[in-house]
């Protein structure tokens, strides 16, 4: 996308290379940011599926 002033966005500024999926790949913190994610998922879906059993159980013993 191109700007009023001529500078395209995609194009990488000062011969610097854009940041591709390998570069992301290398960098520790991506990792540790999906780690992050991953661990919340994890809980979140165990936290609903306990919720889910609970409410179950209590559906088949009333």
């Amino acid at each position: 996308m191109t700007g009023g002033d001529g500078v395209d966005d995609d194009e990488p500024a000062g011969g610097v290379p854009a940041a591709g999926w390998r570069a992301a790949a290398r960098d520790r913190r991506v990792w540790a940011i999906l780690a992050v994610v991953a661990f919340l998922l994890v809980c979140c879906c165990s936290a609903a599926a306990g919720t889910l059993l609970a409410l179950a159980t209590g559906l088949f013993t009333a």
